[in-house]
């Protein structure tokens, strides 16, 4: 079975380090699949839910933003944050929630990098209150 290396990155260290043969992420344009020998590519990561599989095993994390490159046999995610379900807080992701969703209704006018944000806020918490301690 073909296989990848996946890297998962924030600002604190590596998060995820394996190999895998498969990978379901949020993306800013909707949920996407990677699998090996994929098309190299560079993409917007939105808020949400990941998951891989590979010869070990899998697993789940709770992202929100960042980029993901896809390049020969390499998935490399770079976010900010990532967290896997059972250390997600749902009063946390509550209040994510409620903020984003009252700019959202307030704002008249939203550029497109501050409507990204906020709806990868959004969706981001909306799984974490799906998922979180499932």
């Amino acid at each position: 079975m073909a296989s990848m290396n996946l890297s998962v990155v924030t600002p604190t260290g590596a998060v995820v380090e394996s190999e895998i043969s498969e990978a379901t992420l949020p993306g800013a344009a909707g949920v996407f699949g990677v699998y090996p020998q994929h098309q190299p590519a560079l993409i917007m990561l939105g808020g949400g839910l990941m998951s891989y599989t590979g010869p070990d095993g899998g697993g789940e994390l709770l992202i929100r933003g960042g980029v993901a490159e896809i390049s020969g046999d390499t998935l490399l995610v770079i976010t900010d944050h990532a967290l896997s379900p059972d250390e997600a807080d749902r009063t946390e992701a509550e209040s994510v929630l409620a903020s984003a969703m009252s700019a959202l209704e307030a704002a008249e006018f939203l550029d497109d990098s501050t409507l990204m944000r906020l709806s990868t806020d959004q969706r981001y918490a909306e799984t974490v209150l799906k998922t979180a301690g499932h």
